[in-house]
């Protein structure tokens, strides 16, 4: 294909400033121009943004172009290259011309025999071949492919070598979007999975041009099963998710912008370009340019507002622990001893966190730690002066009343309690408002520290631990004494403290398939719930109960006197010893 002479020519008269700004120098431009055979490949560089004309005019440049002719242009579908003109196919005109650039003067006579792998400008990886030492006469240089049948012209600012079997083609404008998806099952084989069940593979290979919100197999693997289960089973809404992650045309992102799906609804694009979100869901990846449109990757699967999902299902026995996974969301913020305030997704088994009062201590293990979760059952707490607080409804949080400090589950929280702060002062904040079933949707994770509580979100003073009955927030009383959740599921954890935190052997703690650290969190979480919370053994909980109190407290004071106060604990005994040892002495006297 060739482009008609009055194209050619208002291009070049809307252009003529850069083409005609030195008449001493000859730029690689200014042979294009004056080429005979290379009219078209004239017409898209003057199409194409201004950068592409000034970065092959810049006489200080020193470039290569592989420079298509026209015959070489012919062999492209004429629709397709009337497309590249337009404004809305200019990225993939701009990736399609520097992948024809080197940013360096390479002749002929420089390239050596055999492969050569170039990077084009475009960041596109070229393969250049030379088979015969004497060059171009058995035709024994091909770059993509393709037979170099001119090179070596010069230009002030780099060399040109000609092409005419068909210009280079990079990833940019080759395939279509769904074969790009296909071509990567380790982050698409969900969608591209999910998009043959709907029966719309084929539209998405012969559009003429889409833009694909890519959702990743971890984005799917966010949704609650009974979500995957209902758009498995419902063809018609399995299509509506689909087609809403689908926009017609190329949507270059780069700025805030609305954009309309092919399922009817709108998109909100938001952020910066190096920051950008699509309806808040953050975009891993944009404008990934394939033949036939553009990719974003995004971290989450997007639902329509108007598709009405069923109910979640009613949970049964010890599944009815992870629908309110008891920790808190990978966002919230904690400050380290090294790195400063990081997101709890981030920390790792021996980082050092505040707890309080200007204290750190290292987090010896993870009860849950799951990057891939997300809970609908967590409550956020609101204050004035300090912000807000996202927390699962079982975790305990402390709360001062009267003159006293005490552990409670958040579920419990009312308006117009005050939460601990960490503060010199024992300062506390009130709770203004309370918003029930908040969702979390970037990981749940639950740190253990030696003193069983840390510092969340700059201010809150928060446990490391659960409660377990929604009718007694503060604790238990068992055998006449009241005690707390706190306290006794800090003691609870003292084998688990041993290991990882004195003796130091669990840096490299694994976790199974809900998160729960393997052994130290799920074989305790099972005796619970069959031995303590479990209907069919109500008459024997106090007994249970009363016996594991008693190991509790043998716990503590075997962490005191081992662990936290060898020193103390040896002296007194010392102490102990030598009055008694006196006493002794004295009776003995006595009798004397």
């Amino acid at each position: 294909m060739k482009f008609s002479s009055a194209t050619a020519a208002l291009l070049l008269a809307n252009n003529s400033k850069f083409l005609f700004a030195s008449a001493q120098v000859t730029t690689i431009v200014d042979v294009v121009v004056n080429s005979d055979i290379h009219n078209t490949l004239e017409a898209a560089v003057l199409a194409a943004p201004q950068v592409i004309l000034e970065t092959l005019s810049d006489e200080t440049a020193s470039l290569t172009l592989f420079a298509p002719d026209d015959t070489a242009f012919g062999n492209v579908p004429e629709d397709y290259l009337n497309n590249l003109l337009t404004p809305e196919w200019s990225s993939h005109l701009v990736c399609l011309l520097t992948s024809h650039v080197l940013g360096a003067r390479v002749a002929s006579t420089d390239l050596p025999e055999g492969i050569t792998k170039a990077e084009a400008v475009s960041g596109e990886k070229i393969v250049v071949t030379k088979t015969a030492a004497s060059g171009l006469d058995e035709g024994g240089v091909t770059v993509d492919g393709v037979r170099v049948t001119a090179a070596d012209i010069a230009a002030d600012n780099g060399v040109i070598h000609s092409i005419s079997e068909r210009p280079i083609l990079p990833s940019c404008v080759e395939g279509t979007g769904i074969e790009k998806l296909q071509s990567m099952p380790l982050q698409y084989l969900k969608l591209t999975t999910l998009i043959e069940k709907a029966g719309l593979t084929e539209t998405l290979k012969e559009g003429e041009s889409f833009t694909i919100f890519a959702p990743t197999n971890f984005a799917f693997s966010k949704l609650d099963k009974y979500i995957i289960d209902f758009l498995n089973e419902d063809m018609d809404a399995l299509a509506k998710v689909l087609t809403y992650h689908v926009v017609a045309g190329n949507a270059y992102l780069a700025e805030d912008s609305s954009l309309t799906t092919v399922e009817g609804g709108s998109l909100d694009i938001t952020g910066t370009a190096d920051d950008l979100q699509v309806n808040g869901i953050d975009i891993a990846q944009d404008n990934l340019l394939v033949g036939n449109g553009v990719i974003h990757q995004i971290k989450e699967v997007l639902i329509p507002d108007d598709l009405v999902l069923p109910d979640p299902p009613e949970c049964t026995g010890f599944a009815c622990f992870f629908q309110g996974i008891p920790c808190f969301s990978g966002s919230a913020m904690v400050e380290t001893r090294t790195m400063g305030k990081v997101p709890m997704k981030d920390l790792k088994l021996g980082d050092e966190i505040a707890v309080g009062n200007g204290n750190y201590e290292p987090v010896y293990s993870f009860g849950h730690y799951h990057p891939t979760a997300h809970s609908k059952d967590f409550v956020e707490l609101m204050t004035k002066e300090q912000g807000s607080m996202k927390v699962s409804k079982e975790h305990l949080v402390f709360v001062q009343d009267a003159q006293k400090t005490k552990s409670v589950t958040a579920g419990s929280l009312q308006k117009g309690d005050r939460l601990v702060l960490d503060t010199a002062n024992g300062d506390s904040a009130t709770i203004t408002s309370i918003k029930q079933s908040a969702t979390i949707r970037d990981g749940l994770y639950a740190p253990f520290t030696p003193s069983g509580k840390f510092v969340v979100n700059d201010h809150f003073v928060v446990s490391s631990f659960i409660g377990g009955y929604d009718d007694q927030p503060e604790g238990l009383t068992i055998l006449g004494m009241k005690l707390s959740f706190q306290w006794m599921s800090h003691a609870f954890e003292f084998p688990h403290r041993v290991v990882c935190h004195y003796w130091g052997q669990c840096l490299n703690e694994t976790y199974d398939e809900n998160g729960l650290s393997n052994g130290w969190a799920t074989l305790p979480l099972s005796f619970i719930n069959t031995f303590v919370f479990n209907e069919s053994t109500t008459m024997f909980k106090p007994m249970i109960l009363s016996i594991m109190v008693g190991v509790f407290a043998v716990f503590n004071l075997i962490e005191m006197v081992v662990f936290q106060y060898p020193s103390a604990m040896a002296a007194v005994a010392a102490a102990t010893m030598y009055l008694a040892n006196q006493k002794k002495k004295n009776a003995n006297k006595l009798k004397k």
